[in-house]
């Protein structure tokens, strides 16, 4: 349904520019009325300035990028932002002569624009005071840019007439049955005329891979490489090649800053989205969900991979699950994502659904950790822990051991141990 969508509002204004195309050609360039008189003959005394789309190759700011990193799509467009994009997107627009207009701290890029726009002919502040924070409806949209196309030429009236059609019609929003003139403009929406208008087709994989994906926005809303282009002065910053985190899962960039796809690196997979996966989609979704409720996503480095320890340890009970009996062999693999899923459907399980729960979040994390299958102490007993190299030192993260009650080894301390520390740990380094 989402495609379908996206489809009838391009050809809604695809039609609009054959409409207007037309139009323009069989009038000479000009709309012309019944009595013979054009939009832009307003007053003989007062002739309204020719514009022209701005030729921006600085990729200026079309809209306000939010500090917190959210966009709230649902927000209205205010006429403070829309003046300031105009004031970017046209040529042309009068310059305001009195220092009036720039004494608003902070709005003075909202209040030139409105100079503009009103010395234009397309504000009119006898009628209506400019408000920098009133919304925008659609019905005002779509006029205020229709007029702006009529004092245009060429292509760029045909574009910019096109788009305000396309407005006017309900072409920008999730169903054309929504389309009234009396409601204001969403910041979803007015990202997307805005983008249209400035002739910008957003690098959706770019500007993910960069992080500007607004955190309140989803990846299934078409919209969202709008928004995010919208807000971004400059050109995209380039990814560091390399391993990872962003909005709550692991990537890949390679050398050019763009995302790793359907590859595996070491104990890292990563799926055709650039997601580092499991394989098993329910596995991803019970390790995000993991991450999400420890807290681990709002941390960084070793205090994210202790509060994954930590939920594992506090969330989860020893138990014998069905499946559980039979030890795994010394040195094997392949079995982690059974245990894992085994471990998270029964609420807990033995040292290998520990060892599996938490070695997968750590890889979730971005750490390389280990998943062994090996033995223990001098009794040489079947055992199962996490092991993750950093500076040539094998640490250990043994969960299940230290576990969660207090009756049981509670008093011990096995997050990011070394071997032979507390207990004897016997594995090879190329397991």
């Amino acid at each position: 349904m989402r495609e379908i969508a996206k489809l009838i509002r391009y050809v809604l204004i695809a039609l609009a520019l054959v409409l207007l195309l037309a139009g323009i050609r069989s009038s000479g360039e000009r709309d012309v009325s019944a009595d013979g008189q054009t939009p832009l003959e307003a007053s003989e005394a007062t002739p309204l300035p020719r514009l022209s789309l701005a030729d921006r190759t600085d990729h200026p700011a079309l809209m306000d990028r939010r500090a917190d990193g959210a966009f709230r799509p649902e927000e209205a467009l205010t006429w403070g932002e829309f003046a300031r994009a105009v004031e970017v997107l046209v040529e042309g627009l009068p310059k305001p002569a009195a220092a009036m207009w720039l004494d608003e701290g902070g709005l003075e890029g909202a209040y030139r624009g409105a100079a503009g726009l009103a010395e234009a002919g397309l504000l009119d502040l006898d009628e209506r005071p400019f408000q920098p924070e009133r919304a925008v409806t659609r019905e005002e949209l779509a006029g205020t840019l229709d007029q702006l196309g009529l004092q245009m030429e060429g292509e760029e009236q045909v574009l910019v007439r096109a788009v305000a059609t396309a407005v006017a019609q309900g072409a920008m929003l999730e169903s054309e049955e929504d389309a009234d003139g009396t409601q204001a403009v969403t910041r979803r929406e007015a990202a997307v005329v805005l983008e249209r208008l400035a002739g910008r087709e957003p690098e959706s994989e770019g500007l993910f891979a960069a992080g500007l994906k607004p955190l309140d926005v989803s990846e299934d809303d078409w919209t969202w490489p709008f928004m995010a282009d919208a807000g971004l002065a400059g050109e995209i910053p380039r990814r560091a090649p390399g391993i990872f985190r962003m909005y709550g899962w692991l990537y890949k960039a390679d050398e050019n800053g763009a995302l790793v796809t359907d590859e595996t690196d070491g104990v890292w997979s990563f799926g055709p989205d650039g997601r580092y996966t499991t394989g098993n989609a329910r596995l991803d979704d019970e390790l995000a969900g993991a991450l999400a409720a420890s807290g681990a996503n709002e941390l960084t480095g070793r205090e994210a991979l202790e509060a994954a320890y930590l939920y594992v340890k506090n969330s989860f009970e020893y138990k014998l699950a069905p499946g559980d009996e039979i030890p795994e062999e010394v040195g094997s693999t392949g079995w982690e994502n059974t245990r894992a899923l085994r471990f998270f459907r029964y609420g807990g399980g033995t040292c290998y659904g520990y060892a599996a729960a938490f070695g997968l979040l750590a890889r979730a994390l971005g750490e390389n950790a280990r998943i062994l299958a090996a033995e223990i102490n001098q009794f040489y007993g079947d055992h199962s822990f996490v092991v993750i190299p950093e500076d040539g030192v094998d640490w250990i993260y043994d969960v299940e051991l230290e576990d969660a009650r207090p009756e049981r080894h509670g008093d011990l301390d096995l997050f990011h141990i070394r071997n032979y520390e507390v207990y004897n740990y016997w594995y090879t380094p190329d397991w």
